[in-house]
């Protein structure tokens, strides 16, 4: 059920977001139409470029990275998605204000919504702060990389 609503969620952003393209006087092509429902589809999952780029080849196989770059950008620009850097790398998000937790030690993305985001971004607030968001790099699995031993790998603690 959950991933039906998740459908219909991308069915009715793309809409609106190619209802908003051809407002702006901007071409709606079949390649810039898939890249939009991929990158709705992915959001939530923090997806990066590089990610991205190669979903995009499963069904483009001749679209560029720059192509996948730029389609980001312009949903950026009109408000659709927001977009942070972790690792080195560019990720899409949601374009409202959260806190992302990245873990270090497994490059995973997550989401902290409900009471500990409010009473964070309240006090960020009552400092005068408009918070856009807030992206936190934590070690996921309780244990420092400085605490693991010289033969512990990853690996072994995920």
């Amino acid at each position: 059920m959950l991933a039906m609503a998740e459908d219909e969620w991308v069915k009715s952003k793309l809409q609106e977001v190619l209802e908003k393209i051809s407002s702006e006087d901007k071409r709606i092509t079949p390649q810039r139409v898939l890249l939009t429902k991929l990158i709705l589809s992915k959001v939530k999952e923090h997806a990066s470029l590089k990610e991205l780029f190669d979903a995009a080849q499963e069904e483009l196989p001749r679209v560029g990275i720059s192509t996948v770059y730029n389609t980001i950008k312009m949903l950026e620009s009109m408000g659709i998605v927001d977009t942070f850097i972790v690792n080195d790398k560019l990720r899409i998000d949601q374009p409202i204000p959260h806190i992302n937790v990245y873990c270090l030690d497994s490059d995973k993305i997550f989401d902290v919504d409900g009471d500990v985001a409010s009473t964070v971004m309240d006090s960020l607030k009552s400092k005068g702060l408009n918070v856009k968001k807030i992206v936190v790099e934590a070690y996921c699995s309780g244990e420092k990389k400085e605490d693991r031993g010289p033969g512990d790998s990853i690996s072994n603690l995920i």
